[in-house]
């Protein structure tokens, strides 16, 4: 079959005009429809059994039910998290592989560390914050006179390096946060590091150490014995777990932090995986039962979309970013 000049000029512009197709031909499928294709990898930074892992663990199977797929957890161990992070952002972004994070592995690694082979802020997106645990201010109150936030700034004043205070290693939320309320205060404490949280509290309770600031679950059995009192809670506002417990805020403006968990996923992963994913692990936060032993543990559930949870990350990367730079932790940062 042969075709003039005239025929081409007329199929050419048929094609272009989409006579022989419909437009919805060129529409490319959304990901989210046939998402997850197999199973999903959740990849939590922190040993099986801590509070993170716990979390998670609570959610997987409900999620693997709704999705007639498997949610496997992958708990990737080491350098603070930079070892879990760096092998998420090097996985398909395809939503298959997710990242379970917290501030040690987040945002304070990333104020600490200018040599990580990834951006914990830019290379990964926020998808969805799971829960807040608050923390708390206590001291040994054999070692320590002080019951308000107010009397141990005016002690602390008086005695200029005096108390020290326990934390579970250089970089830590727990040492930041109490290097963030020294900063606010314009007090001075010495800082003792340890490698974990069960050896600061056991020295903490042996008088060895004066203070601390720890998650509210790990230091609640020892208020209620007299063993160690709350000066208040280190969350903006009071808690509501005990909202008779003040806010260490009330007494020091602008002092806020706590640990969280959420999670977060390769960047340039398709926003509607992300969000059939928010979505998900949302809902699976706030079933009744979940809901129930996040209580026990003295954890807040949130389940937030992922706008929200990205603002959080950003409030608290600049939160930690301010205090490593006034303690030169990290004097390579730019």
């Amino acid at each position: 079959m042969k075709f003039g000049l005239a025929s081409v000029v007329v199929i050419c512009g048929s094609i272009a005009a989409g006579a022989f197709w419909p437009s919805s031909a060129y529409q490319l499928p959304d990901p989210a429809a046939s998402f997850p294709a197999r199973p999903v990898q959740v990849v939590v930074p922190f040993a099986a059994g801590g509070s993170s892992d716990v979390v998670v663990r609570a959610l997987v199977q409900t999620i693997s039910k709704s999705w007639n797929q498997p949610v496997v957890i992958d708990n990737r161990v080491g350098a603070t998290g930079a070892i879990a992070g760096e092998y998420v952002v090097r996985q398909p972004v395809d939503g298959h592989t997710l990242l379970n994070a917290a501030p040690t592995s987040h945002t304070a690694l990333r104020a600490l560390r200018h040599d990580l082979p990834y951006n914990p802020m830019s290379d990964l997106t926020p998808v969805t914050l799971l829960v807040i645990a608050p923390m708390m201010l206590v001291v040994n109150p054999t070692k320590v006179p002080a019951r308000t936030v107010p009397e141990l700034i005016d002690y602390l004043k008086k005695n200029p390096g005096k108390l020290t205070y326990a934390s579970t290693g250089i970089g830590s939320v727990a040492h930041l946060s109490v290097e963030l309320f020294k900063i606010l205060t314009e007090t001075d404490m010495v800082h003792v590091p340890y490698r974990g949280n069960a050896p600061a509290l056991t020295d903490l309770l042996a008088g060895n150490v004066d203070l601390t600031i720890d998650v509210s679950s790990s230091v609640a059995s020892h208020l209620k014995s007299g063993a160690l009192r709350s000066l208040g809670v280190t969350t903006a506002k009071r808690s509501s777990f005990d909202p008779d417990m003040p806010a260490v805020a009330e007494a020091v403006p602008g002092f806020q932090a706590f640990s969280w968990n959420g999670i977060v996923v390769r960047t340039g992963t398709p926003p509607s995986i992300i969000e059939k994913v928010g979505r998900e692990f949302a809902s699976a936060v706030q079933q009744p039962q979940v809901k129930e032993m996040l209580a026990r543990i003295l954890m807040e559930p949130v389940g937030s979309s992922p706008a929200e949870f990205d603002e959080l990350i950003k409030a608290d990367a600049a939160r930690w970013d301010r205090v490593v730079s006034a303690l030169k932790l990290n004097p390579g940062q730019k």
